[in-house]
């Protein structure tokens, strides 16, 4: 294991979860793959990410386009927070 990036089968002999969730997460690009000599990698700043995904599908059964759904209202949830703390800095 890289210190910056992590086997797909690695993965998921760790957290034993099948490869097909790892491909179906990029397949909805909901994350990104490294590919090297014929080997996909992850990404350690992605784990955290993969590990929520893995709690919402697996323990709420969440769907893939459920996920990225969630995905997608959190990241615009987060935008709008960055613009309050802008717009309140600029008022101060």
């Amino acid at each position: 294991m890289n210190e910056n990036k992590i086997t797909i089968s690695q993965f998921c002999e760790i957290y034993e979860i099948p490869s097909d969730f790892i491909e179906s997460l990029q397949k909805y690009e909901l994350i990104e793959l490294i590919r090297a000599e014929n080997t996909a990698y992850i990404h350690h700043e992605q784990v955290a990410q993969i590990e929520k995904f893995m709690r919402l599908h697996y323990d709420l059964n969440i769907n893939f386009e459920g996920l990225d759904v969630i995905h997608n209202l959190l990241n615009q949830l987060e935008t709008l927070q960055q613009e309050v703390i802008l717009l309140k800095n600029k008022l101060q």
